[in-house]
């Protein structure tokens, strides 16, 4: 259960935030990546929280995800060179829930950034758990991830008080 959402929502502002300035940075250093990071990791966590605690709304909990899954077709990948691993040339439109978005997030086994074709910024993460690696890798757009923490940020689902408790 959590305490006070309403912290944990105010978190996932600052995370869509983050975000959003990072899509548009062009200069980056070491510790880029690790802001990045980190804010995937926070805000996975801090969903995956209200979800469990039932501090959004079910159509909330009930959301996906787009990505684009690709799939093994060599040994599972070096974390850090993934290239000749997974079918680049074959990726496949799916969703994913919040929870196992939270889950291939928070427990990655890969993530790698993905940077646009055309103006080389940051658009988004490759990224797939230690449960998937020996069979996919997800393309996480930042967009759909900062729309993700944003709206839930928004959500307005407050707990009914169990019954017979003072109101």
């Amino acid at each position: 259960m959590i305490e006070d959402a309403v912290q944990w929502k105010d978190e996932l502002v600052k995370v869509a935030d983050r975000l959003e300035a990072k899509t548009k940075q062009t200069r980056w250093t070491d510790r880029t990546g690790l802001l990045i990071e980190r804010d995937f990791i926070v805000g996975a966590y801090a969903m995956r929280k209200l979800v469990a605690s039932h501090d959004v709304s079910a159509e909330m909990c009930r959301r996906h995800t787009p990505v684009r899954r690709y799939e093994l077709t060599a040994a599972p990948p070096d974390p850090d060179d993934i290239s000749g691993s997974y079918d680049f040339e074959n990726g496949r439109r799916s969703t994913l829930s919040v929870t196992d978005l939270c889950h291939e997030i928070m427990h990655s086994f890969v993530f790698t950034f993905f940077c646009g074709e055309t103006a080389d910024l940051f658009d988004g993460i490759y990224v797939s758990s230690d449960r998937d690696k020996k069979r996919h890798l997800y393309l996480v757009l930042a967009s759909d991830f900062i729309a993700l923490c944003s709206d839930m940020a928004a959500d307005n689902q407050t707990k009914k008080a169990p019954p017979g408790s003072p109101e």
